[in-house]
């Protein structure tokens, strides 16, 4: 039997976890969270409400607060990412943004479920222990995904995006967060973050990030040193500057400054 903690982070109470299990079980239980998982290999078999399901790579589990269910891993490795949500945290967005009838907190579709927007928002939340803003960014992204049935029914007219997309442009210089974008674009964070990754595609601070290495990217073919062109552009820590242009453009700074002046 052999379940093995990969990793492991807490954060406004929010646990999650990415395990890897062999020949090993959780037997019968319970949670007073909800508690959200994103398979990313092999197969689980659980058990919720008198049902056993399996469970494949690329599915997800949901399980509301007071549920009991159980896991079955057999000799496929199995890996999965979890987390924990308070019920506080669903009962204050449910209440704030109108998406309960009353002061409960929300009762989720429970069990096994394909859904790829959710399945990405999980995995990109456990992928940011250490960034605080990336954090939150994820977090709203996951709420929203995850709460979307109660939500589609009130669109928001693309002007808000505009704005904000307008105000992303004609500010290449900082590094913007989400609390500004949300003032500009006049919605909370959480109908913001949703909003605008449904209309653009990716998560607001990441196109951000975008448009100024798309800017970076001209200076440098302007002959301007890397080392002006990043403070010209908020990047005061260099060597975050040169990871997240290779990361974009596949090439260093230096190496696509080099590749205009020969």
């Amino acid at each position: 039997m052999a379940l093995s903690l990969s990793d492991w982070f807490v954060a406004n109470d929010i646990e999650c976890s990415r395990l890897t299990a062999i020949n090993a079980s959780f037997p019968r239980h319970t949670h007073d969270e909800y508690v959200i998982s994103a398979n990313l290999s092999g197969t689980e078999q659980i058990w919720l409400d008198g049902k056993t399901s399996l469970v494949h790579g690329g599915e997800i589990t949901v399980y509301n607060p007071a549920s009991i269910q159980s896991s079955q891993f057999g000799s496929e490795k199995v890996e999965f990412c979890s987390v924990h949500l308070p019920q506080s945290l669903l009962r204050s967005l449910a209440n704030n943004h109108n998406l309960s009838s009353d002061r409960q907190a929300p009762v989720l579709t429970e069990g096994v479920l394909r859904n790829p927007a959710l399945f990405d928002a999980i995995c990109r939340y456990a992928c940011t222990p250490h960034d605080a803003v990336e954090q939150e960014q994820n977090l709203l992204w996951l709420l929203g995904t995850l709460l979307d049935d109660r939500t589609a029914d009130h669109p928001q007219p693309t002007e808000t995006v505009g704005r904000a997309l307008e105000f992303m442009r004609d500010n290449l210089t900082l590094k913007i967060s989400l609390d500004t974008l949300a003032q500009v674009s006049g919605m909370s964070k959480y109908h913001f973050v949703r909003l605008f990754r449904q209309r653009v595609g990716m998560p607001p601070l990441q196109y951000h990030m975008q448009l100024r290495l798309l800017e970076a990217r001209n200076l440098l073919r302007q002959n301007q040193h890397t080392m002006d062109v990043a403070l010209a552009l908020g990047f005061y820590d260099q060597s975050h500057f040169i990871n997240a242009f290779r990361k974009t453009m596949g090439i260093t700074p230096h190496h696509y400054l080099q590749s205009f002046t020969r």
